[in-house]
């Protein structure tokens, strides 16, 4: 997937030039800017890995923690209903 990330920037910035080189003002000049820093961006930040990353959870003295892969919803109810079924 990076590949294609340095391929496209590539595209954009060469593209971006040529704009930059038949019109001069600010717009091509601002792209030109953009498209380069975008390439420089994909050498300079590593890619995350899915299975390095890992879940922790600091909790306090009688406190209870819910830790799960995705979204979540607690319903506890209101105070009239606790004991109610």
């Amino acid at each position: 997937m990076r590949i294609i990330t340095r391929i496209l920037t590539f595209i954009a910035l060469c593209i971006s030039c040529a704009w930059l080189y038949f019109d001069r003002s600010f717009e091509p000049a601002l792209t030109t800017v953009v498209s380069l820093s975008a390439l420089i961006s994909t050498f300079l930040f590593k890619e995350s890995s899915a299975s390095g990353s890992s879940q922790s959870q600091n909790l306090g003295d009688e406190s209870q923690g819910i830790q799960a892969g995705g979204d979540i919803n607690i319903d506890i109810g209101t105070s009239g209903d606790k004991g109610k079924e």
